[in-house]
């Protein structure tokens, strides 16, 4: 039986396709290489952090070299328009109730139709459901993430488990993240690589709203304005942030509380935020768009998380120069330093939360050494410069840093793709 020579599909410079077998020569100068496809599956496009630092990250990322695609598992498309605003093309699988079996063809079929070279997964969902289809379809390179520490338990943590085997590589935001990847969900730290979340500090340092924001909350100048935000829901423990604010208030009576977020827990908030007595000094201020506006106009930021990864907001408070309590969970403590950039309590501690909040309000020069300690901390640390070159770099090692050539799928008797 005969084989005939492979025949690969090129352009050369003169946009002319041509029909070449493996031993044509051709000059590499006229061979014209496309970009890199990056296809990236997560859970939802709700607001959070992870999808902020893709809208912060990705449009960023040399467009000459990357193509990118964004895929959101579920319907919730909260932060689509975002997305398609910064030049990133953006869809849904539709999925919008767990018996949908069939979004994993959904998803089979837009992986085969895109046949990108790298998949980058983001979420628990996306990372489980990415990875097996990923390498039933064939990808090149696929890339897993992990935003949470502590978090993924049961069902979840198995299913993490027996799936971290079909990455190349999990992407964490922080050094307390790789070891508990490794030592919780067995993970060779030779696949572990670190990008720390980036941010653009430009928003930050201005703040143009604060008197403004202030009015409306109806807070006077000589007023403590703490402010607190998360998804209202237990593992963010916006419960011991009402508590300790009532405590600490019941003995500093100058202060305020703006709690930012939404969620299961918001009725339960609320009751609570009654029997503390509290509840004509705290606002709830639902869902907000306008972070450094917010924050701008606050004098502390409590966040109370009994689990976490890396939080985005503890860095942003950061950012605007204010002085952050945060309980000691995850890679809090990468960010938040003890008596340097800020305050770390035990989570559930209301008690040290409240004694934290009361020695800040009594400590003016506290409060300012803080601030400009924790905002050189986070531009050194955490800037989207720093963010998008440890992203390109992670793309370009797992493609062994070459170019892609330009290819014409099908031809002859040559199946897959070439690179």
């Amino acid at each position: 039986m005969k084989h005939g020579r492979k025949r690969l599909g090129y352009h050369l410079d003169n946009s002319t396709a041509v029909e070449l077998t493996d031993s044509t020569e051709i000059p590499k100068s006229q061979i014209k290489t496309r970009r890199i496809k990056v296809f990236h599956l997560i859970t939802s496009l709700e607001i959070g952090g992870a999808q902020n630092g893709l809208l912060l990250g990705l449009p960023r990322l040399d467009q000459d070299r990357y193509e990118h695609v964004l895929c959101s598992i579920m319907d919730q498309m909260q932060m689509a328009g975002k997305f398609r605003q910064a030049g990133i093309e953006v869809f849904s699988l539709g999925l919008s109730r767990q018996s949908d079996l069939l979004v994993a063809l959904r998803l089979r079929a837009s992986l085969k139709q895109r046949r990108p070279d790298i998949l980058h997964t983001y979420l628990l969902h996306a990372n489980v459901l990415g990875r097996i289809v990923g390498r039933l379809v064939g990808i090149n390179k696929i890339i897993g993430s992990e935003r949470t520490i502590g978090l993924t338990t049961g069902w979840r943590r198995l299913a993490t488990k027996l799936t971290n085997p079909l990455t190349d590589a999990v992407e964490v935001n922080s050094d307390m993240g790789a070891k508990a990847i490794e030592r919780d969900l067995g993970v060779p730290s030779k696949k572990i690589e670190v990008v720390r979340s980036g941010f653009d500090f430009s928003a930050y340092k201005e703040p143009t709203r604060r008197q403004e924001i202030r009015s409306e909350l109806g807070v006077s100048d000589d007023k403590h304005l703490v402010v607190s935000a998360a998804r209202f829901r237990p593992s963010k423990g916006v419960e011991y942030v009402l508590r300790a604010f009532a405590l600490a208030h019941a003995r500093r009576p100058n202060m305020h509380l703006a709690l930012a977020g939404e969620g299961e827990q918001f009725d339960y908030l609320e009751n609570l935020a009654r029997e503390l007595g509290v509840n004509e000094n705290t606002t709830f201020l639902g869902r907000r768009t306008d972070v450094p506006d917010l924050l701008s106009a606050a004098d502390s930021m409590l966040l109370a998380s009994l689990n976490e990864g890396l939080p985005r907001i503890s860095i942003e408070a950061m950012a605007a120069g204010k002085p952050v309590i945060a309980t000691a969970v995850g890679a809090t403590p990468e960010a938040v330093i003890d008596g340097e950039t800020g305050i770390l309590v035990p989570p559930k501690d209301v008690e040290a939360m409240a004694t934290a909040l009361i020695r800040l309000i009594d400590n003016s020069e506290l409060q300012s050494r803080l601030g400009h300690a924790g905002r050189r901390h986070v531009e050194r640390n955490y800037s989207v410069n720093n963010y998008v070159q440890r992203l390109d770099e992670l793309y370009r090692q797992l493609l062994g840093n070459r170019r892609l050539p330009f290819e014409k799928p099908n031809v002859g008797d040559s199946t897959g793709s070439q690179v």
